[in-house]
């Protein structure tokens, strides 16, 4: 059993301790604030606190807004040429009242129908079998009043009686679940005057201080959602100038627009429930209640799962896009919100007996994808897979037309689903002598019933109960590694030096260098991977047999600055700009700073790190005839008034067809003779390389022992002619000692390569 270190949950530790901190300075917040508030201020926070943190989540005063019809993110399926839903939405109602156009005995009326819609039986068995997750209060809690004082038998003359509480809790009875929703909704919509107002959601601990500190008239903190709200009506007109001033400047508003919010107005429209069932819409529009209004809103639905989830995103809680397209094209996504309001005055003020008004909502624009449906879907299956076998953390394969630089699948492993994106937190008991790779974080529960990362030293106690996340890695799921995340890509870089020394015309395939041993340089030790030397040794033979003597016997041919200027031409160091949320761009030291070792190891795809993209990007110029092309991933954006379609773009030749046709050929030798054979398939030629590089770990030693590498193969097929470039990694691969990228991704990628010659229908020619 292996001694875990959990250099990756040390983010999640030291916002777990910042966390605790926070709740700590908090309470400290609260028992403050129980000090300086009293009288009315005291009943409002202290006696009302529920109900104005429900009113935070369940309730808007004044107007409604009308979300826009999100844009759908489509793809295509290539034969068919039809189109798939990742992500659209479906419609469900909200209901509100607007309470000036009833009386008083119509409200009652209301509240009294509209409860048992409000709160269905299906709400109350939710509710019953997770009671934290529910809108109400269903748990019927012991009345602290009921206190009793005994005497025990055994209590001495001198001792004081026992108190005894009851402490059994039960659930209420749906009955009565009815009547106090009933009674909360009669309390909603009768309120004349606005009287909750939020102000700062997510507060900080040391702003919700500051507030609490200013004593502000009507100004209140919620430490348990870190909010800080206000109640207009306990402002008055003398102090309105000067709480507004005061408070802009802790809260970072402007001071006009943080008076309006400030300013004392008439309710117009309280909002009760959305989401709605279409049954429960149907009953609440056959009462015809006067004032009850239902709005269709558009919800967020992910048709198909986890498919190309890295690619699509998330919304948040907030319906704001996080990563991939839904994050990217958030703003073009979303649309304009619409409004219902109130007429008012010329002063501002709401006509109560006025006529609404509606600002109608814009709907989004609809993302269509270069993603090919069902290629993606093989991709991640296959994958998938290996990802298992290997025991691997994770993998990613991406797959791209190297003659236009669209990209045809993208897939990472773990994943997970959009529509359920909050799973990923979800944590369960390790097992009983179960073992844990030393990668995957693990956790425990404190004193204060909070998860904490487990220490190093805890592992091997047995009395300490253990958790880990159910998918291993937690919301670390979320990255698109392809994009986002930079590593040294090893000898699969290889082909791309080799490529640069034959247009540079430094080296030709049949150019020979003597592989008499390791080389030293400096205070290093360049050896081949297989600790073979063989003498008198072709270029065509170095790429082969991937020889790390032989690449930089090329780098020295081609020098530093050369070498340099052609990888940014090909890209590296660089964005591609393929319009993901969170892409890096690696990084290329400048040629003057590296070392003769560095220049000596880049060759191999040391001392260099590269994003996924940017390599398959380079390998698709060594494809395509030598030109590097803008890899793209929407196909297109379709506006209102127009569609905007993406094409085809070339950056710049990066080599020519000349050294295209004589690397290609090379490649094809590589799957054929050497290393990379794994990867060949009988009757088409291959072009490809293996590659498997060592993580760098602390003081900027390699890790060594299982799991620290990172393998690859990247390759086109059919080689002269191809149709599709695919790149395959895995992240800690863990096959013992024959854990290479020749025994991972090569016949990973050999699979993927099956599939698309048979999808594409491309018959065997060699």
């Amino acid at each position: 059993m292996k001694r875990l270190t959990y250099r990756s949950a040390r983010a999640h530790v030291k916002s777990e301790m910042a966390h605790r901190g926070r709740l700590y300075f908090i309470t400290f917040i609260v028992s403050l604030c129980f000090l300086l508030i009293i009288g009315r201020l005291f009943q409002l926070q202290v006696m009302d606190h529920t109900d104005y943190s429900e009113a935070a989540n369940d309730q808007h005063f004044g107007a409604i807004t009308l979300n826009a019809k999100r844009g759908e993110i489509l793809v295509r399926d290539t034969h068919s040429g039809d189109l798939s839903k990742l992500a659209t939405n479906t419609t469900l109602d909200l209901v509100y009242v607007d309470p000036f156009i009833i009386n008083e005995t119509e409200k009652v009326e209301i509240a009294k129908k509209l409860a048992p819609l409000l709160f269905t039986k299906s709400d109350y068995r939710a509710c019953d079998e997770d009671p934290d997750e529910c809108d109400y209060s269903i748990i019927d809690e012991p009345d602290l009043n009921s206190s009793v004082l005994v005497d025990t038998v055994w209590a001495l003359d001198d001792e004081q009686p026992v108190e005894v509480t009851p402490t059994e809790k039960t659930v209420k009875t749906y009955s009565k679940m009815i009547d106090e929703v009933a009674a909360k909704t009669l309390r909603k919509i009768s309120k004349t005057e606005v009287d909750f107002v939020v102000l700062a959601r997510e507060a900080e601990a040391d702003l919700m201080s500051n507030v609490v500190n200013e004593n502000f008239s009507g100004i209140f903190v919620d430490p348990k959602r870190f909010m800080i709200y206000a109640d207009p009506t306990l402002i008055t007109e003398s102090e309105l100038s000067t709480v507004s001033q005061k408070l802009a400047q802790l809260l970072d508003y402007g001071v006009i627009e943080l008076k309006k919010k400030l300013s004392r107005r008439k309710v117009r429209y309280v909002f009760l429930r959305n989401r709605i069932e279409p049954d429960v819409s149907r009953k609440i529009k056959a009462l015809a209640l006067k004032g009850v209004v239902l709005l269709p809103e558009h919800w967020r639905f992910y048709p198909e799962a986890s498919l190309a989830s890295h690619i699509v995103g998330f919304l948040n809680r907030d319906g704001i896009g996080q990563y991939g397209v839904e994050g990217y094209f958030n703003t073009e996504l979303e649309g304009k919100k619409g409004t219902i309001y109130a007429e008012k005055d010329p002063l501002g003020r709401q006509i109560t007996v006025g006529k609404s008004e509606i600002v109608s909502a814009k709907d989004g624009d609809t993302v269509i994808l270069t993603i090919d449906r069902i290629i993606q879907q093989k991709a991640q299956e296959i994958l998938a897979e290996a990802v298992e076998y290997y025991r691997a953390d994770g993998g990613q394969v991406i797959i791209m037309n190297p003659f236009t630089g669209a990209v045809i699948a993208m897939v990472n492993y773990p994943t997970f689903n959009p529509a359920e994106y909050t799973d990923v937190f979800a944590l369960r008991a390790l097992k009983k002598d179960e073992l844990v790779e030393r990668t995957i974080p693990v956790f425990k529960l404190n004193d204060k019933g909070k998860y904490v990362p487990l220490e190093e030293d805890d592992y091997f106690d047995e009395e300490i109960e253990k958790f880990v996340y159910e998918n291993k890695f937690g919301p670390n799921v979320f990255k698109n590694k392809l994009v986002s995340e930079f590593y040294e890509p090893g000898s699969v870089f290889k082909p791309i030096i080799m490529s640069i020394a034959l247009d540079a015309k430094e080296v030709e395939p049949q150019t020979t260098f003597l592989d008499d041993g390791p080389l030293k340089i400096d205070e290093f030790e360049i050896k081949n991977s297989d600790d073979k030397y063989r003498g008198k040794t072709s270029m065509s033979e170095v790429l082969a047999y991937s020889m790390n003597t032989g690449m930089s016997f090329v780098a020295k041919q081609l020098g530093k600055k050369l070498m340099y200027q052609y990888l940014k031409d090909f890209g590296f160091g660089e964005y591609t700009n393929l319009k993901l949320e969170g892409e890096t761009k690696g990084q290329v030291d400048y040629y003057k700073r590296w070392s003769k070792a560095q220049m000596l190891t880049t060759s191999f795809g040391q001392g260099i790190v590269v994003t996924p993209l940017q390599l398959i990007t380079a390998w698709s110029a060594l494809a395509n005839g030598g030109k590097l092309m803008q890899p793209y991933i929407v196909d297109s954006v379709v506006k209102k008034d127009e569609v905007i379609e993406t094409e085809p773009q070339v950056i710049k030749r990066v080599i020519s067809e000349e050294t295209s046709s004589i690397i290609t050929s090379m490649n094809v030798n590589s799957v054929r003779n050497g290393v990379a054979r794994p990867a060949d398939i009988p009757g088409y030629l291959i072009a490809g390389k293996t590659g498997t590089s060592q993580i760098a770990g602390k003081g900027g030693k390699y890790e060594v022992g299982d799991g620290s590498t990172i393998t690859s193969f990247a390759g086109y097929a059919p080689a002269h002619e191809p149709k599709f470039v695919i790149l395959v990694k895995f992240d800690r691969p863990r096959i013992g000692e024959e854990t290479w990228g020749s025994t991972t991704a090569a016949p990973t990628f050999r699979k993927i390569a099956e599939f698309l010659f048979d999808y594409y229908n491309i018959q065997p020619s060699a």
